[in-house]
């Protein structure tokens, strides 16, 4: 199970700040319209079957759909963690590292305070809109109870947060001074949550365009007020929350008014309760993923210091960018395939196949943004910041680990035991949180980055061990543990190599450094490659291909 989301990931502000989905992501609502079909003679007898090549036509357009679709919400959700990506040198350099460690813990606690108050209703709609009920009036009940819910729970903890400023602020500060950040932070979870409508309705109503287009326009807003707020306006921390808060209440602003004009301010209290008794039960799965990936920003800032939180964060944005460009494409094409090949005879020896190219793939990338990351450090951020160059590479690390636990949670699915996926990322959690209280005081934010190591490992671990007993593949775990130590001892020696070099030579020897270890890999690799080449006649989506 990901922590998906789109793609929940771990902090860094900008000016849209990815907010963590439960476990349970419904893919968007896709609507195909189908041929019309000349009008036929009503004759006595069996009614005649279409012919194979119009089913065959049939599913090319909704493959298609399917594909537009995804890669259109795909490109979305990339483009927030990629701005941030890009916003974060320069919020570095206009704010001190204790006014970057502070907006990160913020980050944190505004994603811990909206994924808890939305209750799981954006999830639940979605459910509702497109299985519960099937008219269009009875839709549109939902769509507009789902408002007035998330506007009455929002505005309530909207005001708890406004009245409360102070004592959030000394409880996550120790210092009352940040009360204005604060109820900023208010103001962001209040149009964050008052977007969830608008976006979840144009998913299920399968817009993606327009959907992209909102979600665009709410980075580059919220990126040229981030830039304006803490530049030439000198407001700090706040001002980047502020632009935060913008780049939301464009959402908000143009959706909503279309929303109470198609579907009023009506109110359903069966369709309420239906919404809650779905989407109540999934906060726990939140809070679990939320306190494996994100608190340690809090643990950091509690038990070390603002600076080193703000080294930290921006360590694991970097680190992170294997979740972004790797895993988030790869859970977007993954239940479609695990399911196809599930019914297959051989599915054990292609999840086999699959998991050592995937590992392949996912441990090139990591050792890649190893040494980009400390090249990045060196380039685009304040000196202050390079010593976090050891987070980058156990983040990144982190990441390898939380892409195998996707694959071998295949029999998770496979045998609909998805209640299992939320019990081990609960106990990955706690086993994160009792590493962080050990490891910070003694090793600071490297004691943070090899706590979230350990966890995800701990995490594919269980998954690896449930699934085996009840959906057993034979992974190739030798041949992981093996490539992944050669990384780790090829990661030591240009690390070693490149110490007193000026950055254009370091940057060589890293590109050396990467060819080499995927050189290496290619080669241990090569017995699979002959095994994928036997069976790549024997694909389902090979002969479809073929055939059409």
């Amino acid at each position: 199970m990901k922590p998906t989301t789109p793609q929940p990931y771990p902090a860094y502000p900008g000016p849209q700040y990815p907010q963590f989905a439960p476990s349970y992501q419904p893919a968007p609502a896709v609507q195909v319209a189908r041929p019309v079909q000349p009008a036929q003679p009503t004759t006595p007898g069996p009614s005649t079957p279409a012919p194979a090549h119009e089913k065959r036509n049939d599913y090319v357009g909704q493959l298609r759909t399917l594909l537009k679709s995804s890669g259109i919400y795909a490109l979305s959700s990339l483009a927030g963690p990629l701005t941030s990506l890009v916003l974060a040198p320069f919020l570095t350099h206009a704010l001190s590292r204790d006014e970057y460690g502070a907006l990160s813990v913020l980050l944190s606690a505004i994603s811990l305070i909206a994924g808890i108050t939305q209750l799981g209703l954006g999830n639940a709609f979605f459910r509702a809109y497109g299985y519960d009920y099937e008219s269009r009036s009875e839709r549109l009940r939902v769509l507009s109870t789902l408002v007035g819910l998330l506007l009455a729970i929002s505005i309530v903890a909207t005001l708890a947060m406004s009245l409360g400023a102070a004592f959030i602020a000394l409880l996550l500060f120790q210092s009352a001074l940040l009360t204005a950040p604060v109820q900023a932070a208010a103001l962001v979870v209040l149009l964050q949550n008052l977007s969830v409508p608008g976006l979840a309705w144009l998913r299920a109503e399968n817009r993606p365009a327009l959907y992209a287009t909102l979600s665009i326009a709410n980075l580059l807003v919220g990126l040229v007020a981030t830039l304006l707020y803490v530049g030439p306006m000198h407001l700090g921390m706040t001002g980047a929350l502020l632009g935060t808060a913008s780049g939301y209440a464009i959402v908000v602003f143009g959706i909503l008014p279309v929303i109470l004009w198609e579907a009023g301010l009506t109110f359903d209290r069966e369709m309420a309760r239906n919404m809650l008794s779905f989407g109540v039960p999934l906060v726990a799965s939140f809070v679990s993923v939320w306190v494996l990936q994100l608190s340690d920003r809090y643990l950091l800032s509690r038990f070390g210091s603002l600076a080193e939180t703000a080294s930290y964060s921006i360590a694991y944005t970097l680190g992170n960018v294997l979740g972004v460009l790797v895993i988030s494409p790869f859970n977007l094409a993954w239940p479609t395939t695990m399911f196809s090949v599930a019914r297959r005879r051989d599915a054990p020896q292609i999840f086999r196949l699959i998991f050592r190219w995937f590992s392949v793939v996912l441990l090139l990338a990591a050792f890649g943004l190893s040494l980009a990351g400390k090249f990045l450090l060196e380039v685009l951020f304040p000196a202050s910041y390079q010593g976090a160059s050891p987070v980058v590479s156990l983040v990144a690390m982190s990441m390898v680990f939380y892409g195998i636990y996707n694959v071998f949670n295949v029999g998770i699915s496979i045998k609909r035991r998805t209640w299992y996926a939320v019990v081990l990322t609960a106990e990955a959690a706690i086993f994160n949180v009792v590493l962080n209280v050990v490891l910070i005081p003694l090793s600071g934010a490297l004691g943070a980055a090899l706590s979230t190591l350990l966890a995800y490992a701990f995490l594919s671990f269980l998954a690896y061990l449930v699934n085996n007993q009840m959906y057993p593949v034979p992974f190739e775990i030798g041949f992981f543990l093996c490539v992944l130590a050669i990384g780790i001892a090829l990661y030591f020696i240009a690390a070693f190599l490149a110490q007193g070099l000026d950055p254009l030579s370091s940057a060589v020897l890293y590109g050396l450094a990467w060819l080499a270890y995927a050189v290496i890999l290619l080669v241990l690799a090569r017995l699979p490659l002959q095994q994928l080449a036997r069976l790549r006649h024997s694909i389902p989506g090979r002969r479809v291909k073929g055939s059409l």
